[in-house]
């Protein structure tokens, strides 16, 4: 399979908009400067260039990287003190992968006349001692060989730099050690070698992709070769091997280079927006060249027909017929093959691109033509069959984005029949004798092929990689403080003996909801993190009776009353106190799983949030939602939450309903079975109340943040 090579960068844009000038006649004891840290990225000469986004790398430092610096005087020594202070190897920190801040006892960097600066990434308390940028780079060695658990891309560092006239001096990195990783994702016997200057580190993802990780000497170009082999079918359709051997792969610097060994790069499939989250090649199986096809190389081999194969059969044929075919179409009780091959050995798809490709299903052709409508026809020479054949464009209703195939018609013994039409397998069996096809013959649909013609394939991306509940959460968990809604409603607690005053700040949605979404990429594609956190915020969350941290499948009112939480808070609340958060950390979830200063709201969270919006009814995708808007100067902040009604022994299953009900943290004021405060917003009349609900009962919680006012 064609597969990649690239050098992981770690690039920045990033930049101090602070562009102060400064006067030619500055003091000479020297002014504040800032720095704007960037990575030199050289082109390549060999190899696809390519953008880094596209090669799941990021080009920004992330927040909390930090690099060193070094002062050198006029005289080229390293400034040791500064004001008595230490100044060597001072460490620079960005809390958001943009700015820089300076971690030391040194309240800022100066310039002054004949200084200049040397830094090298990340920091380490190794190179303190380092007294001439000498000893520094003699300290830049490759990490060790296990690179598998490597926190850091690679040692990076920058020539001796000058202050720039304006108040930021930019620092140049350059690589000194560039990691690679190669991807292979063999669903045949293979065996392959790899050869560079370090040992390689083999694992495995989630998706069983194997990765093969390396470190190159970057300051120098460095050579790789890759080899191989592997095997394609089995018993019934034959075995056959393929190799293959590249080698002289310029790596260097900054850059990027690509190798494919067999197959078809998985970045090249359309999205058409389609609900099952499929993706279609751009051309057919066979189309692939041998080297990296870019846009141009795929339209180059747009209208090329490629394998034409009988249902099943991994190698083509002078003539398809039944007494050719590995397999008796007609007795269901010698019938050898099953009735679904997706990404068996009898997945030509799979066998020859490997990866996360596929055969379609007879469900993926029908969702295609339920999605797409027909834009353009063109007639085009095909050198294949040696006649015109019909370049079809497709359209996505949904997303817009287009797809063209090219008619081939099918091969019935040793004849090419229909060429004017477009017929394409699937993955799917009909009944005994026949396969699932697609075709254009008189409109778009499906068809019944006989299993032994030879028909063209046009596969499919299927295999997604299925984000875990703890990647989810993290997504909301680093964003969370930031997304935080201030509807201008302060409190006023008493901790301590002391009044202390907070800011109480809510969440755009529900917690549990970053459990809830869906959240798939193909081969783990970078994650677009801000439609994640809308999909967030549309959505309904975890549904929990009170003190519970883990979803029950069904509430149970006399299990709840009788479970160790109902023991450990017994009580009911006699009066109406509400500025009480009765449950402890342990049983918050929201203290247990978002970050310091989240918690479920107290009932007098809810009083002073009713106090301070507008409520309105709006429906969004057919459903029932409240929005909480700001008053005066706030008005233009708000919250939408969902109507969810709530769940009283019964199943827990996703329910929309007409009212919304949310849990606090206080316990209710009531008698008989225990209660709790909850907030109800009427949809009828609009109106809010914050009563009792009883705590065995489901119900969502929208987190507060308390923000502490100086």
């Amino acid at each position: 399979m064609k597969k990649l090579i690239y050098i992981l960068l770690c690039l920045v844009i990033t930049a101090c908009s602070d562009d102060m000038y400064v006067p030619a006649d500055a003091p000479a004891e020297g002014h504040a400067m800032r720095f704007e840290a960037v990575v030199v990225d050289e082109p390549q000469t060999r190899g696809q260039v390519l953008d880094v986004y596209d090669n799941d790398v990021t080009r920004d430092f992330n927040a909390g990287d930090s690099f060193g610096m070094f002062i050198i005087d006029a005289d080229g020594n390293f400034v040791s003190t500064i004001d008595g202070k230490n100044a060597k190897n001072l460490r620079l920190t960005t809390p958001d992968g943009k700015a820089w801040n300076l971690n030391s006892s040194i309240t800022e960097v100066v310039h002054k006349f004949g200084y200049r600066y040397v830094a090298y990434y990340p920091y380490s308390e190794a190179f303190n001692n380092c007294s001439t940028t000498a000893e520094i780079n003699a300290l830049l060695t490759a990490p060790a060989y296990d690179q598998s658990a490597e926190a850091a891309t690679d040692w990076m560092y920058t020539e001796v730099t000058a202050p720039q006239t304006n108040a930021v001096t930019t620092l140049a990195f350059r690589h000194r050690y560039a990691k690679i990783d190669i991807y292979h994702s063999f669903t045949q016997d293979h065996s392959g070698s790899w050869t560079t200057a370090y040992p390689f580190t083999k694992t495995v993802d989630d998706n069983n992709v194997e990765h093969y990780r390396y470190l190159l000497d970057a300051t120098s170009p460095q050579t790789l070769s890759v080899k191989g082999k592997y095997t394609i079918g089995n018993y019934l359709t034959g075995i056959k091997e393929m190799a293959y051997d590249i080698s002289g792969i310029a790596i260097e610097n900054g850059r990027h280079s690509i190798v494919y060994t067999y197959g078809m790069d998985e970045r090249c499939a359309i999205d058409l927006g389609l609900p099952s989250g499929i993706r279609w090649s751009p051309i057919n199986l066979g189309a692939e060249t041998a080297t990296y096809m870019d846009d141009a190389a795929i339209a180059s081999v747009s209208s090329k027909i490629g394998k034409r194969l009988a249902w099943g059969e991994l190698f083509e044929k002078d003539t398809y017929s039944y007494d050719s075919y590995i397999d008796d179409p007609y007795l269901t009780a010698t019938t050898l093959l099953p009735s679904d091959i997706t990404r068996t050995v009898h997945d030509p798809v799979t066998q020859y691109w490997g990866g996360h490709w596929s055969l379609p299903s007879a469900d993926d052709l029908k969702e295609f033509i339920d999605n797409v409508e027909t834009v353009s026809t063109e007639t085009v020479y095909s050198p294949e069959l040696g006649k015109d054949i019909n370049m079809t464009t497709f359209r996505s209703k949904i997303n817009g984005n287009t797809i063209t195939m090219p008619s081939n018609g099918y091969a019935n013994n040793a004849s090419i029949v229909y060429n004017q039409y477009i017929y394409y397998m699937s993955a799917s069996r009909s009944g005994t004798a026949y396969f699932t096809g697609l075709t254009t013959n008189t409109l778009l649909k499906t068809t019944t092929s006989n299993r032994y013609s030879g028909v063209n394939i046009r596969p499919v991306l299927k295999a997604k990689h299925v984000f875990t509940y703890a990647e989810r959460k993290d997504i909301i968990v680093r964003h969370i403080d930031d997304l935080a809604v201030d509807l201008g409603i302060t409190k006023t607690v008493t901790e301590d003996g002391m009044e202390v005053k907070y800011k109480v700040l809510w969440s755009p949605f529900n917690y549990g909801v970053e459990s809830k979404v869906d959240l798939q990429t193909y081969n783990r594609t970078p994650v677009d993190e801000e439609a994640y956190i809308l999909k967030c915020t549309g959505n309904l969350g975890m549904r929990l009776a009170w003190g519970d941290i883990e979803e029950p499948a069904k509430f149970n009112k006399t299990e709840y009353n009788n479970s160790a939480i109902a023991t450990k808070y017994l009580w009911n609340r006699a009066t109406g106190e509400k500025n009480v958060r009765d449950l402890l950390k342990e049983d918050d979830i929201v203290q247990l799983n978002w970050p310091s200063g989240w918690y479920i709201p107290t009932a007098e969270d809810f009083d002073l949030l009713l106090k301070n919006v507008t409520i309105t009814k709006e429906t969004i995708s057919s459903r029932t939602w409240f929005r909480l808007t700001g008053k005066g100067a706030y008005s233009g902040k708000s919250i939408l939450i969902p109507a969810t009604s709530y769940i009283d022994n019964a199943a827990n299953t996703e329910k929309w309903g007409a009212d919304t009900y949310l849990q606090s943290s206080t316990i209710g004021n009531g008698s008989g079975e225990p209660v709790q405060y909850a907030l109800n917003i009427n949809s009828s009349a609009v109106g809010q109340v914050v009563g009792t609900a009883g705590r065995a009962t489901g119900l969502m919680i929208r987190p507060v943040r308390y923000v502490r006012v100086e």
